[in-house]
């Protein structure tokens, strides 16, 4: 069939996009079909071929052809950009959402990292005032006072509580407690029977201080806090699924400009 291809190339030199190359070898398919024919009714390869060629010049076989051809590729191609747009739109809704759900998640685990260390500082200075009255050491001394705080409304997130002292001598004005080891002289634990599903608790490691007689005081809470390690999970998830859609909704979009380019 070399005259065929031949007279196929004539028709589309140097052209080898994907529409064109598929068109071509619709057209090749159907001169091939036509010879064939001709040479049923006694006409040899070469007279066929040519005869084919001729009967496809004439324009109208060829005409419907080329337009049945280019229909089927219309619609078919029409039928794969709208596919293609209408991926992107769900990619584009997607990523928008992670997006959103990011800077809402990211602003949500920043407010309970401020609420809590708000929380810590102010239970660290009422400790502080306690300890500049008393020998923290003597917990019974101070007890009712500190339970008292514990149980007051501003505090009612804190759910453990843990007093350390280093036990020093008397007028001690350094912080250091090199050779001395601190003991857990108060202890308030949370309840588990009343933890609720995702529910956390955030510790705060306060600060260390001297009581009265010059002892180191170091209180730690935790305090509570709703969904906030599955927040931080969140953050990474949304942050990932954000910028991979956003980049499926560029590839896809660079995909449907090159579609019409090689219309």
């Amino acid at each position: 069939m070399k005259l065929i291809d031949e007279y196929l190339d004539t028709l589309y030199k140097k052209d080898n996009n994907k529409s064109t190359l598929e068109l071509k070898q619709e057209m090749r398919d159907h001169l091939i079909e036509s010879v064939n024919d001709l040479k049923l009714q006694g006409l040899n390869d070469e007279e066929a071929c040519k005869k084919a060629i001729e009967k496809f010049d004439d324009g109208i076989e060829m005409k419907q052809e080329l337009h049945s051809i280019i229909k089927e590729l219309s619609l078919s191609l029409d039928n794969h950009k709208s596919i293609i747009k209408g991926i992107r739109k769900i990619v584009c809704f997607i990523s928008i959402f992670a997006f959103l759900t990011f800077g809402l998640m990211c602003y949500y685990s920043d407010s309970l990292q401020k609420n809590r260390n708000e929380l810590g500082k102010s239970f660290d200075e009422e400790i502080r005032i306690l300890a500049e009255k008393y020998d923290m050491t003597k917990i019974d001394e101070y007890r009712q006072e500190l339970e008292s705080l514990l149980n007051e409304d501003k505090y009612s997130k804190i759910k453990a509580f843990r007093l350390h002292v280093a036990d020093m001598e008397d007028g001690n004005t350094s912080l250091s407690s090199s050779g001395v080891n601190a003991k857990t002289v108060y202890e308030k634990e949370l309840d588990d029977n009343s933890t609720n599903a995702y529910t956390q608790y955030l510790g705060y490691d306060g600060k260390d201080f001297l009581d009265k007689s010059g002892n180191i005081i170091n209180p730690n809470i935790f305090s509570e806090y709703f969904f906030y390690f599955e927040s931080k999970a969140l953050i990474q998830i949304s942050l990932i699924t954000g910028v991979l859609s956003l980049v499926s909704y560029f590839i896809l979009k660079f995909k449907t400009s090159s579609t019409k380019n090689s219309i």
